[in-house]
């Protein structure tokens, strides 16, 4: 996520109903640059707004809930620079993911770098929340498609590995999340763990898991399986 789409938020009130929110925000994306995010806000789970998107501008955008409920639902719908109803692949839109979600914990060290910890927490918590949402895919999603395709069981192979290094990466991230706003935590050191544990996963990611889904899928099924990750 580029400082261009951080500067660009187009928020849309909550009060609508739905078909003329769907509207809007579909009208404020078009006008939107590859590389820009519209922001969505609203008082209502916004999965109608989805299958408008995902019906009406398939392969052009990443949908990433911020904030989900109970009272108010954020969501960024970023422009890729893709053709109306390009089939996505995994490795495209996790990879995507990861990049987005280790500028956001940057940003996050950054501001506490500079002595504002109250946008440190900030930020830190939009990365914590995005951290679990791409782990909970993963092991409800992704990992299950790719065992079945690869032949493995859940407690065999790379994704076993995998799913005992998120809890690890899990723990680091409460205690980060816990630590970040207080200016007298030695919160360095934990996040130098969590950055060893989730380097070398996130390889293994993009360079086993993702690749070896796309591989083991049709283009079809691929593209269903994005869907379904972007619904979660």
């Amino acid at each position: 996520m580029n400082q261009a789409s951080l500067a660009t938020i187009h928020q849309v009130g909550p009060d609508l109903p739905s078909p003329v929110l769907e509207l809007r925000v579909l009208e404020a994306f078009d006008l939107r640059p590859p590389g820009e995010h519209v922001t969505l806000v609203t008082e209502r789970a916004p999965g109608a707004v989805l299958v408008r998107f995902q019906a009406e501008r398939k392969g052009e955008f990443e949908w990433t809930p911020t904030k989900e409920g109970p009272d108010i639902w954020w969501v960024e719908v970023s422009r890729r620079e893709a053709e109306r109803g390009a089939l996505r692949t995994v490795t495209d839109a996790l990879s995507w993911d990861h990049d987005r979600l280790d500028a956001l914990e940057s940003a996050a060290f950054e501001a506490r770098a500079r002595g504002d910890f109250a946008e440190a927490a900030s930020l830190y918590a939009v990365f914590a929340f995005g951290l679990r949402r791409h782990i909970r895919f993963e092991e409800d999603l992704l990992f299950p498609a790719f065992e079945n395709k690869a032949g493995f069981s859940s407690t065999m192979g790379p994704t076993a590995v995998m799913r005992d290094e998120h809890l690890e990466i899990l723990q680091c991230l409460e205690r980060i999340e816990a630590a970040i706003g207080d200016g007298a935590s030695a919160v360095d050191s934990l996040r130098h763990g969590l950055h060893l544990v989730l380097g070398n996963h996130n390889l293994k990611e993009e360079n086993i898991v993702y690749p070896g889904t796309d591989e083991a899928m049709t283009p079809i099924e691929r593209d269903a399986l994005v869907a379904r990750i972007q619904a979660l």
